[in-house]
């Protein structure tokens, strides 16, 4: 069963009243969703034109530590286009995990400033993957993308490198 932001609000109030969490079951429930964890995606992507090959990957941290990690193969696509399939694929994790409180991080600075309405998206196949991943932000309770250089997006640097070579095996 997965609750929607709706439910997990209401039930993130009925559980503040203590009266609601007279068994130990209750009382952690609460405890979990009351956590001020920092939640964390870093995401890449990786193309090679002359091959048609591609590959995206992600990690996702819970104070730091490591909860998922993905790194799939994507077939003929840009570099762009693996960086927003990348974002969109953790968002998608992120709200199936329930954690809709994150910080996000991604070596591309176009995509981070598409996403963050510095920049315009002018390409219609760019359009399309930016317009999925804004409604998948429209999910999530809060959320920053921000800019980071390529050594401190190496595990998902590493991923997506991976997820790309998955097609030769």
């Amino acid at each position: 069963m997965k609750l929607n932001q709706q439910e997990v609000k209401a039930l993130k109030e009925l559980l503040s009243d203590p009266q609601n969490r007279a068994d130990e079951t209750m009382e952690q429930l609460y405890q979990k969703m009351a956590s001020n964890s920092e939640v964390s995606l870093f995401i890449d992507g990786a193309a090679d034109l002359n091959s048609k090959t591609a590959g995206i990957g992600g990690v996702i941290l819970k104070d730091g530590e490591e909860v998922y990690s993905f790194s799939e193969y994507l077939h003929d696509a840009t570099n762009n286009e693996a960086e927003y399939t990348a974002l969109i694929m953790g968002l998608k994790l992120l709200i199936d995990i329930n954690m809709l409180n994150v910080k996000i991080y991604s070596d591309s600075e176009l995509v981070v400033k598409q996403i963050n309405n510095e920049y315009k998206v002018k390409n219609p196949r760019m359009q399309k993957l930016h317009q999925q991943a804004m409604a998948h932000f429209r999910q999530l309770d809060s959320w920053t993308f921000s800019h980071v250089k390529r050594d401190e997006n190496a595990a998902a640097d590493r991923l997506a490198k991976a997820g790309r070579l998955k097609k030769e095996k």
